[in-house]
């Protein structure tokens, strides 16, 4: 860890949820966190991008809990954290959000010549071909790969998979923190590993994503909602059920 990060690791003050830690940085010392596990750190790192459902599986889940706890760098990616953090007197400095985050890391990754791949589970909205494609326009000179997890050894002797510096999941929440955890030394080249959801699904145009209006109001999940209404129970979850344990646990 070089001098700079050690100085914000030792300004910032995390923040807890459901015994899970949020670290809270700004968006800018993300950015330079990110920037530095990959250009400096020699070991490689684990971040997960964290939201009101996800720690709502963690609040029942204590072995998930703990493979959230394992993660290099806990991102903030949910207003409803932010909004229950300050009710119960705490401040996260920012929110970071997971397609935010992804488009982040494809422009680094294009300006620093870093190889990506994209791990997608079977039953994702979007095709491999089709992420590929969608990376290709946006990134031309981006060396960039999608391919389906298989769950077998045969998957890991893909040639694919060494060359790799950039690992993104989009299994969704509990399985790509889980998949990410039991298998990051599989990717012998990876300098980071991250959970991103359906982040890549707003890059191929298979979901619209929210204008900057909502989402800086936090009202995302009534755009989402009218898009895919069969997310109403997830949503449910994220907008009423988590805010609601919440805050009717301890300050933390």
């Amino acid at each position: 860890m070089i001098k700079g990060e050690l100085e914000r690791d030792f300004m910032k003050s995390d923040i807890t949820i459901f015994g899970v830690r949020i670290d809270n940085f700004s968006v800018r010392e993300i950015k330079e966190k990110i920037s530095n596990f990959l250009e400096n750190s020699p070991r490689q790192k684990f971040v997960a991008t964290l939201n009101p459902e996800i720690l709502l599986k963690a609040h029942r889940n204590e072995k998930y809990r703990n493979i959230l706890n394992s993660a290099d760098l806990n991102i903030c990616d949910g207003f409803g954290l932010k909004l229950v953090s300050f009710l119960k007197g705490n401040k996260i400095r920012a929110r970071f959000s997971g397609a935010d985050l992804v488009d982040f890391l494809l422009e680094l990754a294009e300006d620093k010549k870093h190889g990506i791949l994209v791990v997608s589970a079977q039953n994702s909205l979007s095709l491999p071909k089709e992420i590929e494609q969608a990376i290709k326009r946006k990134h031309p000179n981006l060396s960039a790969k999608s391919e389906y997890f298989l769950p077998s050894q045969e998957f890991f002797k893909n040639g694919i998979i060494n060359q790799a510096e950039i690992v993104f999941v989009n299994f969704g929440a509990p399985e790509q923190e889980k998949f990410i955890f039991e298998n990051r030394a599989k990717f012998p080249n990876a300098k980071i590993l991250i959970g991103v959801g359906g982040a890549f699904d707003f890059l191929t145009g298979k979901i619209r994503r929210a204008p900057r209006f909502f989402r800086v109001l936090g009202l995302e999940w009534s755009w989402r909602l009218a898009q895919e209404p069969k997310r109403f129970r997830r949503i449910w979850n994220a907008v009423v059920v988590f805010p609601v344990i919440s805050l009717s646990e301890k300050k933390s």
